[in-house]
């Protein structure tokens, strides 16, 4: 006899309102996730088991050498800000944000296939992380944590995972 299961609540990235979660294919239900409206007070939490390796442009391996030691050394500066000052950090030619949620609508066809892929289309967002000049860090952000999927070094090119008009 099997057990009835209760819906998880997964809140919307953009409003930040809750929906009903669904089942994940394993047959196991996919846990409540955190509103990260209610979590920007709290610093980050990093997580790396999302990663693309394999990607030509923006996989982990392509990183140069000793390029995660650098990746380190800069999410180390993040660790004692709250959410709500790295998203509010501005810099850079724009007068916008360095760090803010991206529309998947907006990443290259390559980028949104990708992710089709790797199974983590389910998303309405990722969050883009301002590292330096040009590089980002993509990943999926729930409550605290953001789950890395993709380094960027060439954020807002025709190379880029997200292309910005000039």
């Amino acid at each position: 006899m099997s057990k009835n299961k209760k819906p998880s609540i997964v809140y919307h990235p953009n409003s930040g309102q809750p929906r009903l979660g669904r089942e994940s294919g394993s047959g196991q239900q996919v846990r409540a996730k955190e509103n990260p409206a209610t979590t920007d007070h709290q610093t980050p939490a990093w997580q790396f088991h999302r990663c693309d390796e394999d990607h030509s442009l923006w996989g982990w391996s392509k990183l140069k050498e000793n390029g995660h030691l650098e990746v380190i050394k800069l999410l180390h500066g993040f660790e004692k800000m709250p959410w709500s000052q790295i998203k509010q950090a501005a810099g850079g030619r724009s007068s916008g944000t360095n760090s803010h949620p991206l529309a998947i609508g907006g990443f290259t066809k390559e980028a949104q296939k990708r992710l089709q892929q790797l199974k983590l289309d389910d998303h309405d967002t990722l969050f883009s992380l301002r590292l330096n000049g040009t590089l980002r860090l993509c990943g999926i952000r729930d409550g605290r944590v953001l789950r890395f999927i993709w380094h960027d070094p060439h954020h807002g090119s025709k190379d880029g995972a997200y292309p910005t008009k000039k």
